[in-house]
């Protein structure tokens, strides 16, 4: 059975990412540019954006049903890198869309409370076991 940390972590990841879809699809023409809708390399857009979730899907499986702590270092990694550019994203779409920079920043909120459920103990001790069912984790005896 998975711990509630690693149920609340997939509960807040899937809402993030959701979400993060439901901005891309919505802001599609800047996503690529307006100018570049006129051209064939949207396709190409689409094609990485797909690829970009297929990850967050996979890092999302690896975590929450297969317990794969090296999955949840590279998301740890992935989202530590995300927050470099997160500060002056944030700013500049301050500056001209601010219902679209609380979304982003909605999400941003919602990555960082999932990654935190990840190192609660019932989580790390689950992640550590492979999510075998009754592992006994020695150190806990310490």
């Amino acid at each position: 059975m998975r711990p509630q940390s690693i149920i609340r972590f997939e509960q807040f990841y899937l809402t993030s990412t959701a979400l993060t879809i439901l901005l891309q699809l919505l802001n599609f023409a800047g996503l690529i540019g307006p100018d570049a809708l006129k051209e064939t390399n949207s396709e190409l857009v689409l094609v990485l954006v797909a690829i970009s979730y297929a990850l967050a899907f996979v890092i999302w499986f690896l975590i929450a049903r297969r317990a794969s702590n090296i999955a949840k270092w590279f998301f740890v990694v992935i989202t530590l890198l995300g927050l470099i550019g997160t500060v002056p994203m944030l700013a500049a779409l301050l500056s001209t869309d601010v219902a679209y920079a609380l979304c982003f920043a909605v999400v941003t909120a919602l990555n960082l409370i999932a990654l935190a459920f990840l190192f609660r103990r019932d989580a790390a001790q689950w992640l550590r076991s492979r999510g075998q069912v009754g592992v006994i984790d020695i150190t806990t005896f310490n």
